[in-house]
């Protein structure tokens, strides 16, 4: 029994270190896409297109970790009121745009290990 379990532990350290290293990427992936889309604020909707590859969970998981770092500013797309993730039913409410921290990530003026450029 001692070695199932250590074969469990090690498949799920191994399983997230992948999830961490997509996550990490996808953090990096989100806030290039925004800067390469730069000027105002860019509907999610659009992101996701640009962004096939980053599953939708991955993707809001992501959003919300670079809106709650201060990376990236959200707002409604239609009253234009600033709103959390958390704040609407579907991520299809919202827009979002780079913020200075953002930027100095991209530029390489701050550094945060939970994104990979």
């Amino acid at each position: 029994a001692g070695e199932k379990g250590f074969i469990n532990t090690a498949a799920e350290k191994i399983r997230q270190k992948i999830e961490n290293g997509n996550f990490f990427a996808s953090n990096g992936r989100i806030l290039q896409t925004l800067n390469i889309l730069a000027g105002d604020f860019k509907k999610l909707t659009d992101l996701k297109y640009v962004l096939p590859d980053i599953d939708e969970s991955e993707m809001l998981r992501s959003i919300d970790y670079l809106y709650e770092g201060g990376y990236i500013k959200l707002r409604n797309t239609e009253s234009r009121k600033a709103m959390a993730l958390s704040d609407v039913k579907s991520y299809k409410e919202l827009s979002a745009k780079l913020t200075a921290d953002g930027v100095r990530i991209l530029v390489g003026a701050k550094a945060d290990e939970c994104i990979e450029l």
